[in-house]
């Protein structure tokens, strides 16, 4: 091809360029005139995407204030959940202590100033089966103890069975297998017990406790107390 038939090809190319260009001129000049600027625009997204990433930044803050807050807050209540529990235990032990010191104080110094052996508790306890009860009785022998003591104690039930009051020597309660051993012998304190099955139909009411001394001279003994404040 000669060079005077490509010259007009290059007219056209240019002449098409100038035509695109001018179409988009066109273009944003009626957007221009309609209030759109394309300098406005790129700076309004300019301006939301410094925005953004100032609200990123706080959210950043703010989550890691939260973490910290969640932090502190899990380890205030762990701090307060071992407070509670070694509060717990301290009053649990001083609670012992001040048990034992009035133990010891009615051994010692007893608020009736009477010397000589006597029951300072008992209880009956629910055990392991249906009519079951563990019979615990604590001795002591209160101001002086210049001496040991020793004897028997022998536990009578009474209760009502088919409308009719009875006594049951406790004895011949013992859950199978035990032994009925009541024997003492101390010089300040001593506890007993026994595990008991009560007949069925039989509602107890009292009992009886009997202290018998191995010594001739000694006197027995005898209380009642009430099952109902017995009882556990």
């Amino acid at each position: 091809m000669s060079r005077a038939s490509r010259r007009p090809l290059y007219v056209y190319a240019v002449a098409v360029v100038i035509a695109i260009a001018g179409a988009y001129l066109s273009f944003e000049l009626g957007r221009f005139r309609a209030g759109y600027s394309l300098i406005d625009h790129r700076r309004e997204v300019a301006d939301w995407e410094r925005r953004l990433r100032e609200q990123t930044v706080e959210v950043d803050e703010l989550r890691s204030q939260l973490a910290i807050l969640r932090t502190g807050r899990e380890i205030d209540d762990e701090t307060y959940s071992q407070v509670k529990a070694n509060l717990g235990d301290l009053q649990a032990r001083i609670q012992a202590q001040e048990e034992e010191l009035v133990f010891y104080r009615g051994i010692v110094s007893p608020q009736d100033g009477v010397a000589g052996l006597r029951i300072q508790s008992l209880d009956a306890l629910p055990a392991d089966g249906e009519r079951r009860y563990v019979l615990r009785i604590v001795l002591v022998q209160a101001i002086v103890h210049s001496r040991r003591v020793g004897g028997t104690v022998r536990l009578q039930l009474e209760g009502v069975s088919d409308g009719q009051t009875v006594s049951l020597d406790v004895a011949k309660l013992v859950a199978d297998g035990d032994d009925y051993d009541m024997a003492y012998e101390f010089r300040y304190f001593q506890g007993l017990e026994c595990e008991i099955v009560l007949p069925v139909g039989f509602e107890p009411q009292k009992l009886a406790v009997e202290i018998a001394p191995s010594e001739q001279r000694a006197e027995r003994q005898s209380q009642s107390f009430e099952w109902a404040a017995i009882a556990r």
